[in-house]
């Protein structure tokens, strides 16, 4: 297998979650297996130093990240960029650095943000896909679906809206990765292109030695974050 030097891109939230965990994962992995992997991070925690009008602003297109990231570009010269979560300090404007730099692009489709402002198909209690398909998708908006805010909702609508009138999505990405294919077929109607998007499931590590009871009762072991949009009732 040919070692590649990948440069792995990820905004870190303000709560650890799965994405944060897969960023972790899949870099511990390639370096496992030999490849070269450069992080290239951003940290939510820092959005406290910041007025919220750079904060929206960098959401829509980071000059900053441009900026950096064609630095580390030009200096490392990597086979492939792979982001996880650009929102919203690094941006969609990163995968233009990329392209100048003539470097692949890669990005992990690990939330339907693309599609949803809120990033969770969920809106009072039950599935709202209200915003599949709609440019701009204004009932995110109107229902204050992101931190119950219209403003910061509108935020994310505005930057889903610029880089859809840009073609951004399905100009400067290479390809697309996914977990399953029902989320392939959601993005496919959300309008991505079909044959950039590959589904790749998430991994596990092996077998740590635990034992499983064999006693079957009334119980379930579930995994994941205690939120009602993951569930568990």
């Amino acid at each position: 297998m040919k070692k590649r030097k990948i440069i792995h891109a990820h905004n870190y939230y303000l709560q650890p979650g799965g994405e944060d965990t897969a960023f972790v994962s899949e870099v511990k992995l390639l370096r496992e297996h030999g490849h070269d992997v450069i992080e290239y991070v951003e940290d939510n925690h820092t959005i406290e130093t910041r007025s919220p009008a750079s904060v929206a602003a960098q959401t829509l297109w980071s000059w900053n990240t441009t900026r950096k990231l064609s630095l580390l570009l030009e200096r490392e010269k990597p086979d492939i960029v792979h982001f996880h979560n650009t929102f919203p300090l690094i941006s969609p404007s990163a995968y233009y650095a990329c392209q100048t730099a003539r470097v692949p692009v890669i990005q992990s489709l690990d939330n339907p943000r693309l599609m949803c402002p809120s990033a969770n198909f969920f809106r009072d209690g039950g599935l709202c896909q209200d915003c599949l398909g709609r440019t701009p998708p204004w009932p995110g908006v109107v229902h204050s679906c992101y931190r119950g805010s219209a403003l910061q909702t509108a935020v994310v609508a505005s930057m889903l809206t610029l880089h859809r009138a840009m073609r951004t999505w399905n100009s400067r990405v290479d390809f697309y990765l996914v977990a399953t294919e029902f989320y392939r077929q959601k993005f496919i109607e959300g309008g991505l292109a079909p044959e950039k998007i590959v589904v790749k499931p998430h991994f596990t590590r092996s077998d740590s030695g635990a034992s499983v009871a064999e006693e079957r009762g009334n119980y379930a072991i579930f995994v994941g974050r205690l939120d009602p949009e993951k569930g568990v009732r």
